[in-house]
């Protein structure tokens, strides 16, 4: 039987960030990834603000491809919102190369990083946890953290809560776009993505690689395959698209909803796995990492007292809800009523928006990371607004 304190159970950068900030305390930690390689396969459009960089100390010229100033938004009959364009608003990344980096500072610390470890058993055994493994390998373990993803196995295991909802999400790399490298586009409308939005994010600074996706909530009418070929072949984007040939595909689900409880006797939930994703977004890896601080901090709190019960744990829960937990609520109030605009309120609105003073306010305020901050500047700068919102908002 091998033995470790910590058992982190997916080699995401999240979980590759609670292993590093625990292996650097001197702790043992193992982390365990079912693929071969780390960072493989991408599911990621990589789009990050320079915070994110900053929080796992990882050089911009290692990892980002292409900077964003600012974006187009594309209404369904494609009245164009354009906010930004002033300032860095955002980095794409090389996200196969960033989770490396991550990952790679975890086993510089002392972790161990068992690739091609897909867990196949988990169980508790009076103070421990025992993890079975695909090599035929089992461990005994104080703390098992699960930052297994979207359908974690360790979240499914011990019956901790579920996410709200999960969207589908599916992309293509493309080559020989025709983009401004400033500006991502994003576009609306129950045609290309029902219940999401749909974007192209240049990914050189020519602007002649893009990223191109679009997630749709589990329900919607067709397949998430169906969308990207609306998408790549509809009127609004063809201007960026007409030499353009896909060089691969990417695909993956993302929770939404964050997990009412995240902790469990010898246990913490964290990152996908816990639906800590910003419901305004899909983005995952900002409130991933927030999280994960936290998680290892409670954590370390608890081997320093050999203590692994709920009461010790549950303190991570209040952590993370007080640091990122209410836009992670607010992001699914604005969720549900972006959700319930139809096509004709997606023009008006953003026609609307297209005011000089709207999108000066939207340009200065406007963060991805923390979309709740918009609300306060946008509505004293244009109290009318308010007239424009759905009725479910006043209430």
């Amino acid at each position: 039987m091998n033995e470790c304190d910590v058992a982190v159970v997916g080699g995401g950068p999240i979980g590759g960030h609670v292993a590093s900030l625990l292996a650097e305390s001197g702790h043992s930690v193992s982390v365990f990834e079912e693929h071969k390689e780390i960072g493989l396969p991408l599911k990621c459009a990589g789009l990050v603000t320079p915070r994110v960089l900053d929080m796992v100390n990882i050089k911009q010229t290692a990892v980002v491809q292409n900077t964003i100033k600012g974006a187009h938004i594309h209404s369904p009959s494609n009245h164009i919102l354009t906010v930004g364009g002033n300032r860095k608003h955002a980095f794409v990344i090389d996200r196969s190369e960033f989770d490396k980096k991550i990952l790679h500072d975890a086993h510089k610390k002392g972790a161990t990083i068992l690739s091609n470890h897909k867990i196949t058993a988990a169980q508790r055994q009076k103070d421990f946890i025992i993890l079975a493994t695909s090599q035929d390998t089992e461990y005994r373990c104080k703390l098992v953290v699960g930052a297994d993803g979207p359908y974690s196995k360790i979240r499914d295991r011990f019956a901790f809560p579920q996410p709200k909802e999960f969207l589908q999400g599916i992309g293509a790399q493309l080559v020989d776009t025709s983009l401004d490298h400033d500006f991502v586009e994003l576009f609306v409308g129950n045609a290309i993505a029902p219940d999401f939005f749909a974007w192209i994010i240049p990914t050189n600074a020519k602007g002649t690689r893009a990223r191109a996706g679009l997630c749709v909530a589990a329900n919607a009418p067709h397949h998430p395959k169906q969308y990207l070929s609306t998408l790549l072949q509809h009127e609004n984007a063809s201007p960026f698209l007409e030499q353009a040939t896909i060089s691969g595909y990417t695909g993956g689900s993302i929770p939404l909803g964050p997990l009412s409880k995240t902790y469990d006797n010898n246990i913490l939930l964290v990152g996908d796995a816990a639906a800590q994703v910003k419901p305004t977004s899909g983005g995952g890896i900002y409130p991933g990492l927030c999280c994960a601080c936290h998680c290892a901090a409670v954590a370390q709190d608890a081997m320093e007292n050999n203590i692994f019960t709920e009461k010790i744990l549950k303190k991570y829960q209040k952590k993370w809800h007080e640091d990122i937990g209410k836009e992670l609520y607010l992001g699914m109030k604005f969720r549900t009523i972006f959700t319930r605009l139809t096509d004709a309120q997606f023009d008006k609105y953003i026609a609307k928006f297209q005011q000089q003073s709207i999108t000066a306010i939207i340009s200065k305020h406007g963060d991805i990371d923390y979309p709740s901050k918009l609300i306060k500047p946008l509505l004293k700068k244009a109290p009318t607004l308010l007239t424009l919102l759905p009725k479910m908002l006043k209430e």
